[in-house]
């Protein structure tokens, strides 16, 4: 099928999305080791300004990605709508590897201790109830 015209006010809105897209996928890095700086023996922790930044970055990327998707998709332009997918992917990455708050990804795959034995009767030193002595 052949590409359809497009006016020129949407392929501005779609290169306006897709410079948006590029410039959180670079400052989303650079707020996060600003927020985590150790300098001077000092070492900050993100507090709720920075959060709700990333937050914000973060909206501005799923936007600006999905309208670049939708824009390039209805003009029917491979090239871009791979170019721009690729740019979601990376941006998803970035995303979750500088959240903030830190994702513990050794938390998601710790499995939770086996329940305890209701039969279990604990030894205390001294009581005489200890198996063995």
């Amino acid at each position: 099928m052949p590409r359809r015209p497009v006016p020129p006010t949407l392929s501005a809105l779609e290169l306006l999305a897709s410079l948006a897209a590029v410039i959180v996928v670079v400052l989303m890095p650079l707020q996060f080791i600003g927020a985590h700086l150790c300098a001077w023996g000092e070492c900050s922790v993100p507090g709720a300004e920075e959060i709700r930044t990333y937050r914000l970055m973060v909206l501005v990327l799923v936007v600006a990605v999905t309208t670049t998707l939708t824009l390039s998709v209805r003009r029917r332009a491979h090239v871009a709508v791979a170019g721009h997918a690729v740019v979601g992917l990376v941006g998803l990455a970035v995303a979750l590897v500088f959240a903030m708050p830190t994702i513990d990804w050794a938390d998601l795959r710790r499995e939770e201790p086996p329940a305890p034995n209701p039969d279990y009767v604990p030894c205390y030193s001294g009581s005489g109830d200890c198996v063995g002595g």
